[in-house]
């Protein structure tokens, strides 16, 4: 549900950027506030219909195997994490606009993101 929903509103978000006339140098922040809220209400409103819809896999607490496959995937991804800002750390010292750097970054968090809950959904499926 997560990997579902940042993957498709991050991805119309950096489309857009790139679609738009002033590149991803100008300013969007308008575009950023509303993919946010848009993501916020989405991840809402799909966790409330899956508590409605099944009511007792939202009430099972989680065993140590989710907690072992929560610390792998976040293990994961805080390694891509740490070289991916080593890489923007470097790009850094050419002097770019600074909202490049800021939409890099976001970029960066949202694969990040998206790579820890796909690294959760690959575990689950192995019966790790």
């Amino acid at each position: 549900m997560s990997l579902v929903t940042m993957s498709v509103i991050y991805a119309n978000y950096f489309w857009s950027l790139r679609r738009s006339g002033a590149g991803i140098f100008g300013p969007h922040s308008g575009d950023l506030l509303g993919t946010i809220v848009a993501l916020a209400v989405a991840q809402v409103v799909l966790t409330v219909a899956v508590a409605i819809f099944s009511p007792k896999e939202a009430k099972v607490p989680r065993d140590e195997r989710d907690k072992l496959i929560d610390l792998r995937a976040s293990r994961f991804a805080y390694l891509a994490l740490a070289g991916s800002v080593a890489c923007a750390c470097f790009f850094g010292g050419f002097n770019p606009p600074i909202i490049f750097d800021t939409n890099a970054l976001l970029f960066i968090l949202v694969v990040v993101e998206v790579l820890r809950s796909g690294c959760q959904i690959i575990q689950y499926r192995r019966g790790s």
